[in-house]
């Protein structure tokens, strides 16, 4: 499950912020999580087995592609891990490969695709980003393997790197950022900045801080959304560290009662739209059910609503490598996993 943050970490965290009283705490007051909102959750979870998978399987990309060494290319695995490859550094955000967003290897959500690539085909990755600890963006498994296989930097929010230690992360590869903090791999300037969450991988809560990041070379700029509510801070992102070329945005696992900490696919195109965000990729849906809504609604929300605020949006499938510079046309490939005819 992780561990929790002690000596020269814990008190590096008490300096922040964003930290009192033995806990961090979003910038606004959230209203998520209380007892009876999350029973209307049940409720509404039981109500929506039929639609919260698809009936066909989920079209994975699994060819073998050399690494980009200019430009800006994005490459989705499902869910929010994605691989940013950046005028020749390479990024893997919030990688999560194992079986399913879990501690248990029997129970928990279980990802509705294969993985298209295993990890130790990835080729060099110079920074493993993670904008928290919760199972569906921190998984153990990858990180140990990741740390056996390359030589990346773990960039992460004040306190995971706890986590990371009792993994058998060596330490000197391990980089804490507070909101506003940057550091520097291959080239790209990577800074944490303010999102609106939580964080606990076990009964304690909001014991580590949590981010959207910013990726920024001198030629090109993404924006991370990781997992965030909407609030009243894109503009001043947007001026502060835009514009960008691309941002890649949570759009699933949205409920009303959790409106403080996940966007819907609406506050997404408002936000990259505040953002000056360019390119919106949608992350945070197709692979793991995490929420009561139909599996493809976010996307099809998504689309209805960057046509009407005119955002531009690329629907890659699981796989894909979306060039920034020439993305591609819409091809709606989840209305055949939508329509398919359930298993018998």
């Amino acid at each position: 499950m992780g561990a929790r943050p002690d000596g020269v970490r814990l008190e590096r965290m008490r300096r922040s912020p964003q930290y009192r009283a033995g806990a961090f705490h979003n910038r606004r007051r959230s209203t998520s999580s209380v007892p009876s909102s999350q029973r209307d959750v049940l409720e509404r979870y039981r109500a929506s087995a039929e639609t919260r998978k698809p009936a066909g399987p989920i079209p994975v990309v699994s060819a073998h592609r050399e690494p980009a060494t200019e430009g800006l290319h994005v490459t989705w695995f499902g869910h929010s891990s994605c691989l940013v490859e950046i005028d020749g550094a390479r990024l893997l955000l919030d990688p999560v490969w194992s079986e399913r967003c879990s501690p248990s290897l029997h129970v928990g959500p279980r990802r509705l695709h294969a993985t298209p690539v295993p990890l130790d085909r990835l080729g060099r990755v110079d920074a493993v980003v993670i904008s928290h600890d919760h199972y569906d963006h921190l998984d153990m498994a990858t990180v140990q393997a990741l740390a056996d296989t390359t030589d990346a930097v773990f960039l992460v929010p004040l306190g995971v790197g706890a986590h990371l230690d009792v993994w058998g992360v060596p330490g000197r590869r391990i980089v804490e950022c507070d909101w506003g903090e940057s550091h520097e791999v291959a080239g790209v300037r990577v800074t944490a900045v303010e999102s609106q969450h939580f964080s606990g991988r076990g009964l304690r809560r909001d014991g580590t801080l949590w981010s959207s990041w910013v990726l920024a070379s001198p030629a090109h700029r993404v924006f991370f959304s990781g997992d965030t509510g909407y609030f009243d801070g894109y503009a001043g992102l947007g001026a502060e560290h835009g514009p960008f070329d691309a941002s890649l945005m949570a759009v699933g696992a949205y409920d009303p009662t959790w409106r403080d900490i996940h966007l819907d696919p609406e506050e997404a195109v408002r936000a990259t739209a505040e953002l000056r965000g360019g390119l919106l990729l949608p992350i945070h849906w197709c692979t793991f059910v995490l929420a009561p809504h139909p599996w493809a609604e976010p996307v099809e929300r998504l689309l209805v609503a960057a046509a009407t605020e005119g955002v531009q949006v690329a629907v890659p499938r699981v796989g894909d490598r979306v060039d920034v510079a020439d993305p591609p046309g819409l091809d709606p490939w989840w209305e055949a996993a939508v329509a398919a005819v359930p298993h018998a």
